[in-house]
């Protein structure tokens, strides 16, 4: 009975030991943590197998060498652990999908199956993806790598006044997101020391996560796709909701300035669409009724052109 209480109490410091010279136990997941614990039994049970001839050795050795195999046991289990958890994670991910298939999906092929978006920094200063989350049309799990964050924390602590409210509202998107996905939002620490850019971790971070990528950043959308992770841009996203106006229909817009052509008033939906009224300008700071006559496709998005009634 002493000699099992003895394996346990060494165990456990050496396990104890080890999580202190691998990484820091506040950043250990809960699922490596019991991997941890699965480790530290396994060795236990592989050093009291081992036990049993070596006690019955005479003096000293059937004392001490019991008590070393269960100390070798345990280290060796959890150093192999450490070293096959990569391979763990994958397979347990690999489940994670196959387990979240509903059955008139278990056909499809499973690399199309995306589970997970990593969210981009501007997402976050963006804010508007708190919206889509709130509605229900993002079911994905959300990841925020902690990169992401410390880029943020950067950001909010700026002298500049303008960038330190951009990095503040994006922290204040990641606790409004964590409210409302609860368990559907994971912070992880994966980090890329070779990668010395933001946007090219993000990147890795999607591939090695067979994630999509949440962004509003063109330029980061364009490397992404080049480098095959499916982009989520939500400023695509609010393109493609903006109703489209047929020439013939009517709106009312409140002209706010004039257009390239001195003789055009500019007005604005409240989408944000640009309206170029003909004959506009004359009506500025005013609300005038307007007709749609043609639209014109940009890489902003659409635009349309219009005249008044009196025109």
């Amino acid at each position: 009975m002493n000699t099992i209480i003895s394996f346990v109490f060494i165990s456990v410091a050496l396990l104890i030991i080890v999580l202190g010279l691998i990484e820091n136990f506040s950043k250990l997941s809960v699922r490596r943590i019991l991997l941890y614990l699965v480790a530290v039994i396994i060795g236990l049970i592989i050093g009291a197998l081992l036990s049993a001839p070596l006690s019955k050795l005479p003096g000293l050795y059937g004392e001490i060498l019991p008590i070393v195999s269960s100390f070798i046991s345990v280290l060796f289990a959890i150093l192999l652990l450490n070293n096959l958890q990569p391979q763990l994670d994958k397979w347990f991910d690999y489940m994670k999908k196959i387990l979240r298939i509903p059955p008139l999906h278990l056909f499809e092929r499973h690399d199309e199956i995306k589970t997970e978006s990593v969210i981009d920094t501007s997402v976050l200063i963006d804010k508007r993806i708190v919206a889509i989350a709130r509605s229900g049309f993002l079911p994905q799990k959300l990841i925020v790598p902690r990169f992401v964050l410390a880029e943020l924390q950067g950001i909010a602590d700026s002298k500049d006044g303008d960038r330190r409210d951009k990095g503040r509202r994006g922290l204040t998107a990641v606790e409004e997101l964590k409210k409302i996905k609860h368990g559907d939002l994971v912070v992880v620490s994966d980090d890329f020391p070779d990668i010395p850019a933001v946007d090219h971790k993000l990147v890795r971070l999607s591939k090695k996560r067979n994630a999509d990528l949440l962004t509003t950043d063109f330029n980061l959308n364009k490397v992404a796709s080049t480098e095959g992770v499916r982009v989520l841009n939500i400023n695509d996203l609010a393109a493609g909701l903006r109703p489209d106006h047929l020439p013939g229909e009517e709106l009312t817009i409140k002209i706010v300035h004039v257009g390239k052509d001195k003789t055009q008033g500019v007005g604005y939906l409240e989408d944000g669409t640009m309206i170029v009224v003909e004959n506009g300008s004359k009506y500025l700071g005013k609300e005038v009724k307007v007709k749609i006559s043609r639209a014109l496709q940009t890489s902003a998005g659409k635009m349309f052109f219009s005249r008044t009634h009196n025109d």
